[in-house]
């Protein structure tokens, strides 16, 4: 059985640390704005891209543990 690699630190931020900066720190800045945008309040639309920017964020971090694991498992050709 192969040990599974760690993640490393930007694909950890990308795939952690910016959703829940994206979710939790748009809508607090977003709450206090009573702007709305075609009827809808402001935060409620930002929710709605969030369910874009968080699976794009999660395949970010994919493509980058992917290309470290592919990158560690390739040999030198000699």
């Amino acid at each position: 059985m192969q040990a599974v690699p760690a993640l490393s630190l930007p694909a950890l931020v990308v795939g952690l640390g910016l959703p829940y900066c994206l979710v939790i720190g748009g809508g607090l800045a977003l709450r206090a704005q009573e702007m709305t945008l075609f009827g809808a309040p402001l935060e409620i639309i930002w929710i709605f891209a969030c369910f874009i920017l968080v699976p794009a964020c999660l395949y970010i971090c994919w493509r980058l543990s992917s290309s470290a694991r592919f990158n560690a498992d390739r040999k030198p050709v000699e």
